[in-house]
Parts: C-alpha cells; structure tokens; sequence
C-alpha cells in the first residue's frame, strides 16, 4: 500500500493520476471522517487535507490526523505530496508527518519537467524562468519571491535541509544511494536536484527503497517502475453516462486557466463570467447564484457545454477584494467566498439537470464544488494531459470529474477534456 497525504484535491489526483497511469488503482478521498481506510480496495490511498491556505498550526493539525489515518495500513511508502513550487505550509506539513510517524528524515523532489517545473543546484525554475520570475511571483494568496526551495521550506521547520545537487545524479544510482545514507543520519529533509525526466527516473530507482518520499507529484510518474506490479489493479467499467450537457466550473486566476476559458469562449461554447465582487451581502450573493443558475441550466439540459467563472482579470481581481475589504473580508476569505459559491452553483446546476460530467479548474474550487456535491473523494481514471486525469467520483453522487489544478493544461486543455469525458 502507499498512503499519500496532499494540501489540496487537484495535487491530490495529479499524484493519484501518476500510479493509475501504471495500472495502480488509485482512490483519492477530501472527506474520510468516519471512513475506514482499511477497507479500501485501493494500490493507492491519497487523502486531501486541503491545508494549502490555511494556518501554520491547523495545517500541521491535519497533516498528523491524515498521516495516522494511513499508519495502520502498513504503507510501504508514504509521501507528502506538495504543490510543484512548494506554495503554502510545506515545511510545517512535511514535519507533521514525520511527527507522526515518529520519523526524522525524508527525501524532497520538487521537480516535474513535464510540465515545465526543474530544480537545479536548489534553485527552482518554471518553464526556464526562475521561481520569483515566474507567474507564481504574482499569486494573489502565495506570492513566491524566492528561488531557493530549501530557503522556503527552512522557513517553517526546524530540521535542516540539505542539498543533493544534479551533479550527484548524474553519476548514477549507486552515488545517490550513498549520499542519501550520508544525510539520513543527519536527520531533516534532502533536497533533490531534478533538471530532466531522464534525472527523476535516475532519482526514483535510487529512492525505490525509501518509505519517505516528499515534494510534488513528478517522481511519482518514475517510481512504479521499481515498485512491483499494483496488488489490486486498477478496472474502468460501468461508467455513469446520459445525454445531459458538460457543466465546467472555473475558479483559478491563472494564465493558463484563463487562455483555456478563452478558448472555450473562442470555440463558441457558452461562458458565464459570475460577479465575484457581489458576492459579500448576502441578498447580492443569492441574486447573482441564481442568475448564473438560470443561464446555466437550460445549456446542460439541451446537451450544451456550460462554463462559468469568476471574474479574473487583474482589475476584477482587485474590485473584489476591495468589494470584501469594505465589509471587513480579508483576501483569504474573500477567496473562500468566491470558490464556495462556485460549490453552491454546482451543486444548483447538477441537481436540476441530473448531469453526469463535470469540470473543475483550481484547487480551492475544486474542494468547495466537491463538497457542495457531497463527494468525498474519486477513483483516478486516464490521464488527460501531464498531471491532469479523469476520474469517478465517490459519495453522494456519481459523476465523471476532471479536477485541474490551475497552472496545469495547455490552452486546448478544456476542449479536450469535455471530449474525454463523453468518451470515456
């Protein structure tokens, strides 16, 4: 069994996605209070605290209940699956589950080259720019403004971190395993240099042994390679399917999220922009969710594809926190306000017209829509593009979910996945 632990449920199906790819079956779940995990029938177990905005200490909080959730199983490797450049509380939840594992040392990858994301000589860089040059300097809740990823995670743990720089790799299998035995006995976290895929399939033979594993989901890809074939297995059958439209709820800011809307829009596919800066008095709130409700509806009924988003360009983005800040909202809230009205829209929409096919961009979104809809978590089903798959949703209802985390997908990424979907 490998039991991961992820700060949000797009990281968390990303990561899922990299074992389903194998043939793992892989069952993500961002609600298990009152779920025995040990009856799972899974090769895979990734439960999402959804930490990523929250607190140091409540972060750290969940990360310990979720990891003793998972120590029971007897996974043979657990990992702390992060966000690719380490946004949110990375070194307070990387101590959280050695904590509770009463364990002092893990390796960290941070790298995923396929979707443009390298360590070198521990500085991180995103589509060749450097971190504090990439859009993720501009994030409007974790601005990153360093490049040393062991500066950003030394700043919330008090175990060192050191460094096993590109150089190493390149020399093999045999000089990674070294180095790494080295730094186990000085306890903390190993930071790993990965500039290639070539370097993460290096890295993950040499770590195939290792029962810590830290940092994004890319050497997850490499690592079933050297892990043995999946116990249970991973099988697509008796999918939920009818002739009800694609509902596609969009709460991320990002450029690329923002170029896929665009797309869609081009496409001649209906879009709705929800009015995120009427969002914090309640009658306005409830006026605006059934106006974007009502065009909504009819589309999915008829067979159309629906998309609606929050307002995202940089001049919304600042009306709506000023709309909050006047009625005493700070930006974290004034976020969660607008990613559990998406929830509520969703649930709305699903409800009325019995669809079956669902599309999420960001992660915040994603776990307010999936708990709008009472789902507690999904099957991981095909990749879509890197990173991003489908999957089968568990709980309430039952539908087929792509849950995006918000830097992922090229600009065709939504056209592709509402044809996945209705091929599935």
């Amino acid at each position: 069994m490998i039991g991961i632990v992820a700060d949000d449920v797009t990281g968390a199906n990303d990561i899922g996605l990299m074992y389903a790819k194998h043939g793992y079956k892989a069952e993500v779940f961002t609600n298990y209070d009152g779920l025995d995990l040990s009856t799972v029938k899974a090769d895979v177990i990734v439960l999402d605290t959804n930490s990523r905005t929250d607190e140091l200490q409540k972060a750290y909080a969940k990360v310990v209940d979720a990891t003793r959730r998972l120590l029971p199983l007897n996974c043979h490797l657990l990992t702390k699956k992060t966000c690719s450049v380490f946004r949110g509380n990375v070194g307070m939840e990387f101590d959280a589950m050695l904590d509770a594992a009463e364990e002092e040392f893990a390796a960290v990858i941070a790298a995923f080259p396929k979707n443009g994301r390298i360590t070198k000589d521990g500085l991180h860089y995103v589509h060749g720019k450097l971190l504090s040059e990439s859009e993720f300097s501009h994030d409007p809740l974790h601005p990153m403004k360093k490049d040393d990823l062991r500066e950003i995670v030394a700043e919330q743990t008090t175990r060192p971190v050191y460094l096993l720089n590109y150089r190493t790799i390149a020399k093999g299998v045999a000089a990674i395993r070294g180095e790494v035995e080295k730094f186990r006995h000085c306890g903390g976290y190993l930071l790993i240099d990965s500039t290639s895929q070539e370097d993460l399939q290096t890295v993950a033979q040499a770590l195939a042994n290792e029962r810590f594993i830290f940092g994004s989901s890319g050497i997850a890809e490499e690592l079933p390679n050297f892990l043995g074939p999946p116990r249970v297995g991973l099988s697509l059958k008796d999918l939920p399917r009818n002739n009800v439209g694609t509902l596609i709820i969009v709460g991320s800011v990002t450029p690329q999220t923002k170029s896929q809307v665009n797309y869609i829009r081009d496409q001649g596919l209906p879009v709705m922009a929800m009015d995120t800066g009427c969002l914090f008095i309640s009658s306005d709130r409830e006026q605006e969710v059934n106006r974007v409700v009502e065009w909504a509806v009819p589309k999915l009924i008829s067979g159309q594809t629906a998309l609606v988003y929050g307002k995202h360009q940089p001049d919304e983005i600042g009306m709506t926190y000023e709309a909050a800040a006047s009625v005493g909202i700070n930006r974290i809230e004034a976020s969660h306000i607008v990613s559990g009205t998406l929830g509520e829209i969703s649930r709305r929409v699903i409800e009325a017209t019995g669809g079956k096919r669902l599309i999420v961009a960001g992660g915040e979104t994603s776990n307010d829509v999936c708990r709008s809809l009472g789902i507690i978590g999904n099957l991981v089903l095909k990749e879509i593009q890197p990173g991003l798959p489908s999957g089968l949703s568990r709980g309430k209802n039952e539908l087929l979910v792509v849950l995006k985390s918000g830097s992922f997908g090229s600009p065709d990424f939504l056209a592709q996945a509402i044809e996945h979907l209705i091929k599935l």
